[in-house]
């Protein structure tokens, strides 16, 4: 390791750890120092002659990769790992070295190595264009560190055009889709739409959820009574529920409110103070003796695998409560935004007088309605009559028509048949099987998911509602709205509970990839 071994000869050892880093520049200290950054998935001719002209900057180039849990492609991607990727990158004669980077940009490890030269490819330019907005930091860590970034001129090849069209990662069914995208518009319509979007205030309501993720491991069956025992590692609180909604929206709008309900706990207010994003304006009442709903999911911290889960939840707040200044709140939000995103998750929050209230809004309403272990057969869709969009998932569907039995498409058509008689568009999601969905009066478009490697299911549902929401509001075409939410939930599916949001860059940023 060049830390504990200055004086050690490192031809053959050009793979670096996090510790080398910080030596580099002693090391080389006559020689000026370049560096790469990127995903490197296949390596093409348009990467050599990347690090070719690059290497001219300087006398050592080490080549960074972005780590496969930071690889926001979408699905199938990387199509290699970490691993096969740097041992590519490695075997060119032009690398000196290279470094798999644990974070999600290039800036930590551009602190670490502080490079002469950080050199972009000609499409970072114009950094205006990249979506992340990461240029800026790396250029400021760059410069921090004395370096300069500069761009090479060389023509530019794409490794998510070679992989989709040569390593094809998607099924029939999901190729019909992205050509259909394609056809109409594609990511420049969907560009399009996401600048309107930019441009809309819009208030959430409904169930704030905290999910607390308790990590342990498995250890064997209680030697006292037959039930499983797990050692303790640790917990991690998450915004999830209408807070997880709000988080995932706010990237994308001008302005988001959010109005509900809690018990003022002090953990639930430590959520709310740093785990909601700084731009979210929160309206919210506090219930004296009613519980800020709480799941609480036992993990087994290797596999990811939940144990058990424990709620804690009190669905009469307004048995005892009045609900008047909740209600007038809503209204005031409701009335001077572009969109009411409403959350249903069946834990009180909508019922009798605040139910009612719904019907008097007159601004563009999206609907999610939940069915869950708490409120089976309590909470069907078919409560609210006010909405100008409805998605729910399968199991919702079946529990307001006490259908087991119907087809997909079948089961579909019962729902749209009630938006349709409301003018409302509706989606219906299937999980893996993706969605389906319909604006008001239109057919059906069945839309696939794309999603691979799955971390955590939890939120998938809330994610897609969220953005799809946003999407009909602003009267994008059909093929567009399901297509963006289950990119967008398949996104979500690689976080663990709602510990972090999807942004706006990474949708970008995966789109851009799937429709290359």
């Amino acid at each position: 390791m060049l830390g504990k071994n200055k004086g050690a000869n490192f031809r053959d050892r050009k793979i670096l750890t996090k510790d080398d880093l910080p030596f580099l520049r002693e090391q080389f200290s006559t020689k000026k120092i370049v560096q790469c950054h990127g995903v490197f998935d296949v390596i093409h001719a348009g990467h050599l002659a990347y690090f070719e002209s690059a290497k001219k900057y300087g006398d050592l180039l080490i080549v960074t990769l972005t780590a496969d849990a930071f690889v926001n492609k979408g699905p199938g991607r990387p199509y290699f790992n970490a691993r096969i990727r740097a041992n590519m990158v490695a075997a060119l004669e032009v690398v000196d070295y290279v470094y798999v980077n644990n974070f999600p940009t290039a800036t930590p490890c551009i602190e670490l190595i502080k490079p002469h030269f950080y050199v972009k490819g000609p499409d970072y330019r114009d950094k205006s264009l990249d979506p992340t907005g990461a240029i800026y930091d790396e250029e400021g860590a760059v410069e921090k560190g004395g370096g300069k970034l500069v761009f090479t001129s060389d023509d530019t090849f794409s490794s998510s055009f070679l992989i989709n069209n040569f390593f094809p990662a998607w099924n029939d069914e999901q190729q019909i889709v992205i050509e259909q995208v394609k056809k109409i518009g594609g990511l420049a319509l969907i560009e399009e739409y996401l600048d309107k979007i930019s441009k809309l205030s819009i208030t959430i309501t409904g169930e704030p959820i905290i999910d607390t993720y308790v990590f342990c491991k498995p250890e064997a069956i209680s030697s006292k009574s037959p039930c499983l025992s797990a050692k303790y590692l640790y917990q991690e609180d998450y915004a999830g529920g209408t807070l997880a909604i709000a988080n995932h929206l706010s990237d994308f709008v001008n302005r988001a409110t959010i109005v509900t309900t809690h018990g003022s706990e002090d953990w639930f207010l430590q959520v709310l103070k740093e785990k909601m994003d700084s731009r979210i304006n929160v309206v919210d009442f506090c219930l004296k003796d009613i519980p800020s709903p709480r799941k609480t999911r036992y993990i087994a911290d290797d596999k990811r695998q939940r144990l058990f889960e424990l709620t804690d939840l009190q669905s009469d707040q307004w048995e005892s409560h009045n609900s008047k200044d909740f209600i007038g709140a809503l209204h005031k939000e409701a009335k001077s935004s572009d969109a009411l995103i409403v959350a249903d998750f069946g834990h009180g929050l909508f019922e009798n007088k605040t139910l009612e209230a719904l019907q008097d809004i007159k601004t563009f309403i999206a609907l999610n309605v939940q069915t869950n272990s708490s409120n089976v057969g309590f909470n069907p869709f078919t409560k609210h009559r006010n909405f100008s969009y409805l998605s729910i998932d399968l199991k919702e569907a079946r529990v307001a028509y006490q259908d087991r039995f119907s087809q997909h498409l079948e089961l579909y058509k019962k729902v749209k048949s009630y938006c349709d008689d409301r003018s409302a568009a509706v989606a219906m999601t299937l999980g893996p099987m993706g969605a389906y969905y319909g604006s008001a009066n239109q057919d059906e478009i069945k839309s696939p998911a794309f999603a691979d490697t799955v971390v955590d299911a939890v939120g998938a549902g809330d994610a897609f509602f969220s953005i799809t929401s946003l999407f009909v509001k602003v009267g994008a075409p059909d093929p567009i709205v399901p297509f963006v939410g289950n990119v967008f939930a398949g996104l979500k599916t690689k976080v663990m509970g709602n510990k972090s949001s999807v942004t706006k860059a990474q949708l970008i940023k995966a789109i851009t990839a799937i429709l290359k």
